[in-house]
């Protein structure tokens, strides 16, 4: 028995345009109903399993990190993105708006990143026994994202779960709560020492002026520089402590 590959244009045609082409229709169960009645039942499962494939196949996800043994995959990076946004809304988005990333686009890869470091900094919570954030904190998070995504279609698209929406959230919440909380530990007092020699060292950028009128605003401007190289170090230490990978970026 031959099978034509090409579905009869009966309601059952899956693509519009060329072969392989991006349109596709919705088929009736009526058509299913017809088409079981004038064929060959094993032609007509054949056809239903690839349809259901087809229908399956429009949400496409793909590995593209991992941390330790989890793995993170592009579709977990959307909807981290999403919920990202509106927790703490970024000025480079118009209010809101909702950060469509997608793997390919520019951009994708440093997003996966940020889902990485958000992953290895809960581990590394876990390990200091302070990755708990209250109940009533998280379910005021989650209500605030399901306002905002309601009705968008990207998200509807994305498919994601309420149990993925709420572990996904719950990691954001732990991971900035530690960070806070190394934040506070990595921070550093500058001496007026430090601060002269620094004056002295860049002196033409000031210059008439005395240092006294620099004092704090460069004492300020080393403590945070002083900051960002701890923790920039600080990641670079458990990036490797937990092997993490980010496959978009190799």
């Amino acid at each position: 028995m031959v099978i034509n590959p090409r579905p009869k244009k009966r309601g059952l045609c899956f693509f519009g345009g060329q072969p392989g082409g991006p349109k596709r229709r919705a088929v009736r169960r009526l058509d299913f109903v017809v088409l079981f009645k004038h064929s060959n039942p094993m032609r007509f499962l054949l056809i239903f399993f690839f349809t259901i494939s087809a229908q399956a196949a429009t949400l496409v996800t793909e590995t593209v990190g991992q941390v330790s043994d989890y793995v993170v995959t592009s579709r977990e990076v959307q909807i981290s993105m999403v919920i990202g946004q509106v927790l703490e809304p970024s000025s480079k988005l118009p209010k809101n708006t909702l950060p469509e990333v997608r793997p390919g686009q520019p951009g994708f890869s440093g997003a996966v990143t940020q889902v990485l470091l958000e992953q290895v900094v809960v581990l590394e919570a876990e390990n200091f026994n302070v990755a708990g954030v209250p109940e009533a904190e998280v379910d005021a998070a989650v209500a605030k994202v399901e306002k905002a995504v309601a009705g968008r279609a990207y998200w509807a698209g994305i498919e994601p779960t309420a149990a993925e929406v709420r572990r996904f959230t719950t990691r954001k919440l732990v991971a900035k709560s530690f960070l806070k909380f190394k934040t506070n530990s990595m921070t550093g007092i500058i001496t007026d020492q430090e601060a002269q020699a620094y004056y002295e060292k860049n002196r033409a950028k000031f210059g008439s002026s005395p240092f006294e009128d620099f004092r704090d605003n460069i004492k300020a401007f080393l403590a945070q520089q002083q900051l960002e190289e701890r923790i920039r170090s600080w990641f670079e230490v458990i990036q490797r402590k937990y092997k993490v990978r980010n496959f978009v970026a190799e």
